[in-house]
């Protein structure tokens, strides 16, 4: 049978008769619930993943006779190459008929791809294999409607596209990517936090798979920031020239200055094949990756049995001309803290806390983004990359291109990991090996080689994030940059935040794995250091972290338990209970007046209102795990029934008021306590008051367990959670007492 009596299924991803409906599409409409089997459409521009039989499938297809079935014929791609003026979102017009307008003329270089369910993909038509190549594998269902084909200009794929040159802009390539209606972007804008007068930096769109031409027959004016096809094995040289664009023009952005500390180190040298004491000034590549469990044997190094990922990177070191590579499994003592001596333990501490330096100072750091351990590989250096489609139309080349980086990124098991954020964050220059491509990143610009090489130096003028700035000590000469108290709160915040959201694998790594993070921002930001992770010294405040109410999934532990009676975040072994390094989970800063990096003295709320804090904790000081705080404490009776609701002592009778309600964490509802006397310590009051009148009070408190010191050294006090009492009854009335509180 011809091929073009078959078609390319989107859904069970096979070749299929013409005629026959796909079975998925027909259990589809006898089910209920299609997003059971085929997935919840939440987003469309997934990473269109190869599996081999797709690229044998796609092959075979080639081989036999092409051409344009009628649908694309009809649709006529390379006339929406030549002819279509798409715009991002962030220069739309703003007048109603202008985008009314704007939008017709659009709508003539579009494909509407109808019902999904109906849709057919010619599989002898080359065009259809490419929209087959770049459709997502899941998040579709047959009824899904509103899909289209859409052409945009290529350097809306990268962040902080508006700082190009518009002779630059005029002249972007055009791709087509896949846009559904509920999924367009409306010019968001990224706030950089100290850049002062910066209004922030515009997000990429459609970054998704996509469709282009090659350069060669690409249309007259546009050429700029095309694709490119890469080979399956990485190539080198490209590599090299685009590290080379920046250590010649960003040497005071990208380029650290060694301190004395990074001489402690250890490296490998990739030819000898050993670990040698840092060689004073030598360059050298550091590595990011999954460990997954997996342990270089002893000798692994000398008997080349190294994880394949470990030993790739050797490889990558010695094709970028660098002799010395840092692998922390290799290069930091790895034996069990408890075997260690206390001379070896010491070092090792030093080096973890010197996590920063040593990601900052290395000429390059490699990601490993595929695979789930370290036996994975950086991919294109010994197993190939997936294949870019490439078809050709009257005459000219037609080929996909990958998702971002950024995409890839984000759904690797790499950026779930604990370890792997500080690295990250802390590169200033960066090799990401993906499936599909290899990344190139530093402090001022990026492009992956699935694009052509002068696109990595046109985005050299846009500002940099708000890390980065900080990364380079503010020390910058297109920026007039001033740090205030909320500006480096909410940039701690928001990292903690990010972080606790990873896992890892051993729990006693809750405070190592970013210990280079809070070097950094300790040398940057907050010289008085860290306690447990906490900036308590300068920010009692911070006491005032609480768990995402969504982590653990407050589930009923029994199918008829009372709402308080919930799964709840676990303690870990070896941490303080008032740090969030002693818990698992997901921690928040959005309680108190944290929440806003605003540490309110006296500020204006809600309805006109004035609101002032005070009773936040003064820091005593910190010997061990015990926290030695002055604060407020208090003790007060929950009666849950049905909400929280807080009392001064148990009430005697139904009609007794009570003096507020209290909300456990960040829980929509106040009802997750159990009834009950507590005891609190103050972490912050609000007072709200209108033209000098009382209106509220909103009280923050660690609900405390009293126990016996593991130290002998008499009782101490334990967090249990983190609550919120909103009373419209002044707080003094609830007779705090202010008294010195050991916390362990």
């Amino acid at each position: 049978m011809a091929s073009q009596d078959f078609r390319l299924c989107i859904f069970c991803r096979e070749l299929e008769p013409a005629s026959t409906a796909c079975p998925l599409v027909k259990k589809s409409q006898a089910e209920t619930n299609q997003a059971d089997f085929l997935g919840s459409e939440d987003q469309f521009n997934e990473l269109s993943p190869l599996s081999p039989s797709d690229e044998r499938l796609l092959k075979q297809l080639q081989d036999k006779p092409s051409s344009l079935c009628k649908r694309c014929t009809d649709y006529n791609p390379l006339r929406a190459f030549e002819l279509a003026e798409p715009l991002p979102s962030g220069l739309l017009p703003e007048d109603d008929d202008g985008f009314r307008d704007y939008f017709l003329r659009l709508k003539a270089s579009e494909l509407d791809l109808g019902e999904l369910g109906s849709l057919t993909l010619s599989a002898s038509c080359p065009f259809c294999r490419l929209i087959y190549r770049i459709m997502p594998t899941k998040g579709i269902r047959p009824d899904t409607k509103g899909m289209r084909l859409t052409p945009y200009r290529a350097y809306v794929r990268h962040t902080g596209w508006e700082y190009l040159p518009e002779k630059t802009r005029a002249q972007s390539a055009i791709f087509l990517g896949l846009r559904h209606l509920s999924h367009i972007v409306h010019g968001i804008q990224v706030p950089l936090l100290f850049s002062d007068g910066e209004p922030g930096v515009r997000s990429p769109e459609m970054t998704g798979p996509a469709i282009c031409l090659a350069t060669e027959d690409t249309f007259p004016g546009r050429q700029e920031y095309n694709g490119r096809l890469v080979e399956p094995f990485v190539d080198f040289e490209f590599a090299k020239s685009g590290l080379d664009v920046c250590w010649k023009n960003h040497k005071e952005y990208c380029i650290s200055t060694k301190p004395e500390e990074l001489f402690t180190t250890k490296m490998i040298d990739v030819f000898e094949r050993k670990v040698v004491p840092y060689p004073e000034g030598c360059e050298y590549v550091a590595l990011s990756y999954i460990w997954g469990r997996v342990m270089p044997e002893e000798g692994a190094l000398e008997k080349r049995t190294l994880p394949q990922t470990i030993e790739d990177s050797i490889t990558v070191t010695r094709k970028l001309g660098k002799q010395y590579l840092w692998v922390d499994a290799l290069c930091i003592n790895q034996k069990p803290w408890k075997t260690l001596s206390v001379q070896e333990q010491a070092e090792k501490t030093q080096q973890l806390a010197m996590m920063d330096l040593i990601y900052q100072c290395a000429a390059v750091t490699l990601i490993a983004l595929s695979g789930q351990d370290s036996n994975a590989g950086l991919c294109g250096v010994t197993r190939p990359r997936e294949m870019q489609l490439q078809e050709t139309i009257n005459g000219r080349k037609l080929f996909t291109i990958p998702a971002v980086v950024e995409d890839e990124m984000a759904a690797s098991t790499w950026d779930t990991r604990a370890w792997t954020f500080q690295e990250g964050m802390l590169s200033k220059r960066s090799l990401f090996f993906s499936d599909k491509q290899l990344g190139i990143s530093c402090q001022r610009s990026g492009a992956p080689d699935a694009y052509d090489p002068s696109c990595y130096s046109h985005l050299s003028n846009r500002p940099m994030d708000s890390f980065r700035q900080l990364m380079n000590g503010f020390n910058l000469t297109d920026t007039n940059i001033s740090v205030t108290n909320p500006q480096r709160i909410l940039l701690y915040t928001g990292l903690i935040m990010d972080y606790t959201r990873r896992q890892m694998s051993r729990s006693s790594d809750s405070l190592n794995a970013c210990l280079g993070l809070l070097s950094a921002l300790q040398r940057r930001l907050f010289p008085s250091g860290f306690e447990w992770g906490l900036p308590l010294r300068e920010l009692p405040l911070t006491l005032g972290w609480s768990h995402d109410w969504a982590f653990p999934e407050p589930k009923r532990l029994q199918k008829d338990s009372p709402p308080w009676d919930i799964a709840r975040p676990q303690r870990r072994e070896g941490f303080p209970s008032w740090s969030w390094c002693g818990w698992e989970g997901h921690v928040t800063f959005g309680q108190t007046s944290l929440q806003d990096g605003s540490l309110v003295t006296v500020g204006r709320g809600r309805g006109g209102r004035e609101v002032t804090s005070d009773m936040v904790p003064e820091f005593v000081g910190c010997e061990g795990k015990r926290l030695t705080v002055n604060g407020y404490v208090c003790k007060f009776y929950i009666r849950t029934e049905p909400f929280s609701e807080a009392f001064l002592t148990k009430p005697g009778n139904e009609g007794e008021k009570p003096f507020g309600i209290v909300s456990e964490r960040n829980f929509p509802h106040p009802y997750t306590l159990k009834t009950g006397e507590y005891e609190g310590l103050v972490v912050e009051r609000l007072r709200h008051t209108q033209d000098g009148k009382f209106v509220k009070d909103t009280v923050y408190m660690i609900v405390l367990d009293w126990v016996q010191s593991q130290d002998g050294r008499g009782e101490v006090a334990e967090r249990r959670t983190f609550v919120r009492v909103q009373s419209d009854v002044e707080f003094e009335k609830v007779k705090p007492v202010k008294r010195v509180v050991h916390l362990e």
